[in-house]
């Protein structure tokens, strides 16, 4: 899975360091403005996240902790298996926004006409 090609391509960095923050910002910010979540951290804003599965819930998971061991970890510099790390990632985004689909009805556009 290279770094370009995908509407997310601007927070995919060569650099583990870089790719795995972008990311948990870009995670972060989405349940926050879309789901209500308040935490502290990662796992937090999962944890308070309203409306998700279980199984979203655990593919989230999973990129929280890599965030938290390649950030805290001495010993842990980079991804076990970065195409893994990016494929949850975009499979986690892409039922986060099929959710909202959902939520706003199938012909919401995000625009408000008066």
């Amino acid at each position: 899975m290279g770094v370009g090609g995908s509407k997310y391509h601007n927070l995919l960095s060569n650099n583990d360091f870089e790719l795995v923050i972008r990311i948990s910002k870009e995670l972060e910010h989405f349940l926050d403005t879309e789901f209500g979540s308040e935490g502290k951290g990662l796992h937090e804003k999962i944890t308070q996240a309203r409306g998700l599965s279980n199984d979203l819930k655990k593919r989230m998971r999973y990129l929280a902790t890599i965030r938290n061991k390649l950030v805290h970890q001495y010993d842990f510099n980079k991804l076990p298996d970065r195409d893994e790390f990016i494929s949850v990632f975009k499979k986690s985004m892409g039922e986060l926004e099929q959710i909202i689909s959902k939520r706003n009805g199938p012909n919401s556009s995000g625009c408000i006409l008066s």
